[in-house]
């Protein structure tokens, strides 16, 4: 049985744990750019769009129930403009829908029990049309509206309602465009950035950790990273596919174009989810040698030592894998070879010189095998990837790299 006065002191702790996490989110939003700040951004925006909208149809419009504008003005603020014109063009077409069926509806057979139901279902049909989205719900909503309130055929109601959806719409648009236009580049920026980094690190600490003693426990650690590197890829994809959506009927984009591969960034996350299969690979094989259960025989010393070499060696390439520099591609060649040719070594020994334990064979395979894809995978898409640099923009606008090639003033916009 529960002591008294322990539910209050539950629900107290998680409220300040909620006021502390919010108040960290606020501070983090103010400090530096980043999802808080665009959250902030975004509701801050909806926001305003909402009292405009609510101003303009009591003012302009001389609405005696300003609802519609300000709701469609807040449902329409999105991350970028084009979801933002999506949304409103979706609204306003749910609810020119919804209002037309009801007003027909009334005008030719009236409001009765009978004739409800058809029409219900007819609306709750048109509002699971794909191409209204989110706003598909309006239709029926819209059409029980006006047949309960005005029983479809008051001719102002309809025309105001639907006026005041497009104001709304258009003012929701316009602010999102004019207030603080979203663009989203640094995420993704920095996600793919981080993405690589971590396939970096986790391929030294695998060589680092056969060099000095490894057991199962490491190597599950490692397995499961990679396996967490594989499941982040989609959310870096979509950080991708969200910044270059931003730049579309964007206000900012079109005064400060940046030039950005974004076609690389997919190329660089994709390479490296495919890399992650054979790095998993490779943990999923020290992990069974680990395993006296599996009793899978682990290769020797003297062969992981040199195994370490040639993962240092592709540690090393994917450290400069997709930087926009032809020296820098050299490089993630230059490491490529050196892996494959120790891998190529070890795989000949391992096939011409009788091992200490014939029953590891298996272990020495699995591991030469998953290097030398892992390496062939880099090495096929060296020359297609990008990975953004630290500061600016991976290429220049076009009219940039045309002034600076004939010589004229060049800038590096962001």
């Amino acid at each position: 049985m529960d002591e008294p006065g322990v539910p209050w002191r539950q629900r107290a702790r998680r409220t300040r744990t909620a006021v502390r996490a919010w108040l960290r989110a606020a501070r983090t939003a103010f400090a530096s750019a980043g999802p808080e700040r665009d959250a902030a951004l975004l509701a801050l925006k909806a926001a305003i769009a909402t009292v405009i909208a609510w101003q303009f149809a009591v003012r302009v419009l001389d609405s005696p129930t300003p609802f519609y504008a300000p709701m469609a003005a807040l449902l329409v603020v999105d991350r970028t403009m084009v979801r933002s014109i999506g949304a409103s063009a979706q609204r306003v077409a749910a609810v020119v829908v919804g209002m037309g069926v009801a007003w027909l509806v009334g005008t030719l057979v009236g409001v009765h029990w009978w004739s409800m139901v058809p029409v219900m279902v007819l609306a709750l049909l048109i509002g699971r049309w794909r191409r209204l989205g989110d706003h598909g719900i309006q239709v029926p909503t819209m059409v029980l509206l006006s047949l309960l309130t005005v029983k479809g055929t008051d001719t102002d109601f309809t025309y105001l309602t639907i006026v005041e959806t497009i104001a709304g719409g258009v003012i929701g648009v316009a602010t999102n465009a004019v207030v603080f236009a979203p663009l989203h580049i640094q995420q993704p920026r920095d996600e793919v950035r981080a993405m690589t980094r971590r396939v970096h690190q986790l391929l030294t600490d695998v060589a680092q950790g056969l060099r000095g003693g490894w057991d199962g426990q490491a190597a599950r650690r490692w397995y499961d990273t990679s396996s967490e590197i594989v499941q982040s890829a989609p959310t870096v994809l979509e950080a991708i596919a969200t910044g270059r959506e931003s730049t579309r009927f964007n206000p900012r984009h079109e005064v400060r174009p940046v030039d950005i591969d974004w076609a690389g960034y997919e190329r660089t996350v994709e390479t490296v989810r495919r890399t992650q299969w054979q790095v998993s690979g490779i943990a999923r094989t020290l992990v069974d040698a680990a395993d006296e259960a599996e009793r899978q025989p682990a290769p020797d010393r003297e062969f992981l030592e040199r195994y370490a070499v040639a993962l240092d060696e592709i540690g090393e390439a994917v450290e400069h894998f997709g930087l926009p520099d032809e020296n820098e591609r050299n490089e993630v060649q230059r490491h490529l070879e050196a892996a494959i040719t120790v891998l190529d070594e070890l795989g000949l020994e391992v096939k011409e010189t009788p091992l200490d334990d014939p029953h590891a064979w298996p272990a020495y395979g699995a591991l030469i095998l998953d290097a030398q894809r892992l390496a062939r995978e880099l090495a096929l898409k060296r020359d297609e990837a990008t990975v953004p640099t630290d500061s600016g923009p991976i290429r220049l606008p076009l009219s940039e790299r045309v002034r600076d090639m004939t010589g004229g003033p060049a800038q590096t916009q962001e």
